[in-house]
């Protein structure tokens, strides 16, 4: 491969990663109700560092109309909502230049073929990820779990894990879950669903309620200890993950002194996960942290006052 093709190749690649998974991801979050955010910078805004309001504690109070006593001041605070920056690769992959060449295939559309399998594994990257930190993170805290694990799922279930909000429980949108846990509800009270999303493994639905469901089979939503499987099914707020996406970099090389000439690609890219309510705490979790950090609970700090300003609560079924 000349230097030109590789350039090419190169190019077509990020250029198709980058372009898909822009695509892909405004479809996924309009089908998550806004729970689940991602994007890059311009799609999302800045969820690096955004600055939230803490609640002004006994802002009203009872006055004295016929006082005249000094009274003291509330201050607004400021929390910090801090994102951890997560760096993934891609590849590295190697094929002969003949495999390409008895296809008829052209650098582009190699690169085109690459990159669009990069970017689906990269958004499901993105998920899984979101999804180890969100469960870690909420099941740090006894007040947004119910521990229905002596049963299989069901809608009273979720409606006792919506409760963990109390009066706030509508904000409650979306429920994540394991395809296990969802075929349990389809059997019991999941009709007229309408299929809003799908990329590899990961489907969103929404039934005749307007109730969303996002269901997969990621590893953080199900626990087996022996022969016994735990399912944790997460119920999400608004804007409770944020991920921040960056492009796809990569780089192409020939390998020679074999007996046929091949071809390594490599690709790298970073992106910013951010849990609603949480601030990751770079003293124990670190920088560029492993998958073992990012699904340590006790790395993900509790910011907010209320549990009903956080991302939401979690239901453990059998």
């Amino acid at each position: 491969m000349a230097l030109q093709d590789m350039h090419i190749f190169n190019t077509w690649t990020q250029k198709v990663a980058t372009e898909t998974v822009d695509q892909k991801v405004r479809i996924f979050n309009e089908a998550s109700g806004g729970t689940l955010i991602l994007g890059n910078e311009q799609t999302i805004g800045d969820y690096v560092e955004e600055a939230s309001y803490k609640i002004i504690g006994s802002l009203v109070s009872r006055r004295n109309a016929y006082g005249d006593n000094t009274v003291n001041d509330s201050n607004i605070s400021q929390l910090k909502d801090v994102s951890v920056k997560v760096d993934g690769r891609v590849g590295p992959v190697i094929w002969t230049s003949e495999q390409f060449h008895r296809l008829g295939k052209s650098e582009q559309e190699a690169g085109l073929i690459i990159g669009e399998q990069a970017a689906e594994a990269m958004i499901q990257d993105y998920l899984n990820v979101a999804f180890m930190a969100l469960k870690s993170a909420i099941a740090e805290h006894n007040e947004l779990v119910h521990d229905g694990s002596a049963n299989n799922i069901s809608l009273s279930a979720l409606n006792k894990g919506a409760a963990k909000f109390g009066d706030r429980s509508q904000s409650i949108k979306t429920w994540l879950m394991h395809s296990t846990t969802y075929h349990d509800l389809i059997g019991e009270a999941i009709n007229n669903q309408n299929r809003l999303f799908n990329i590899g493994n990961i489907n969103v639905h929404e039934d005749g309620l307007g109730r969303r469901y996002i269901f997969t089979d990621s590893p953080a939503l199900a626990t087996t200890t022996g022969e016994d499987t735990l399912y944790h099914t997460l119920g999400l707020t608004p804007g409770a993950v944020q991920v921040q996406t960056g492009p796809l970099h990569s780089v192409t090389v020939d390998i020679t002194g074999n007996e046929n000439l091949k071809k390594r690609w490599q690709g790298e890219f970073s992106y910013m996960l951010g849990l609603k309510g949480y601030a990751w705490k770079v003293a124990t979790g670190g920088k560029s942290p492993n998958d073992t950090n990012l699904g340590t609970g006790a790395n993900w700090e509790k910011i907010v006052t209320s549990h009903k300003d956080t991302a939401g609560v979690m239901v453990t079924s059998k």
